[in-house]
């Protein structure tokens, strides 16, 4: 794994232009990174699940962030970071909706970006939190 706090330069700088198409990049540390990703948003409602993603890399970021998005954050990511070694995706069900729907109550990040969809990119080490949303 990298210095932390080299790694968390290139995860402010992937951050810093995934938000102009309205992406945040989160990391985590931890290997129980949802647990994290739980604790760190205050989920109450930890049901939903992650399974790997169908999709490669430029795939599985396509389908999160959308067609006119995707490209540039995903060249930055790998040209900082490279490719993960796995991505997960959440299993799109009732559990989904409602960890979704606790995100943007008033304890997440309402009033500020409204989530519409994560993916999880696991890396040596880290895990890269890819968060869809809007702040309109």
């Amino acid at each position: 794994m990298q210095d932390k706090e080299q790694l968390w330069d290139k995860v402010q700088e992937l951050h810093e232009l995934a938000m102009k198409y309205e992406v945040a990049v989160v990391p985590f540390f931890e290997k129980d990174y949802l647990k994290e990703f739980c604790d760190f948003y205050r989920i109450r409602n930890r049901e939903a699940k992650l399974i790997p993603s169908e999709e490669d890399f430029d795939g599985s970021l396509r389908d999160l962030s959308g067609e006119y998005r995707w490209e540039e954050i995903a060249k930055k990511a790998k040209d900082l970071l490279g490719l993960p070694e796995r991505i997960m995706v959440f299993d799109v069900n009732d559990s989904f909706d409602l960890l979704r729907d606790e995100l943007g109550g008033r304890r997440g990040l309402s009033g500020f970006f409204f989530v519409f969809d994560m993916m999880f990119c696991e890396y040596n080490g880290y895990t890269l939190c890819y968060i869809c949303g809007s702040n309109n």
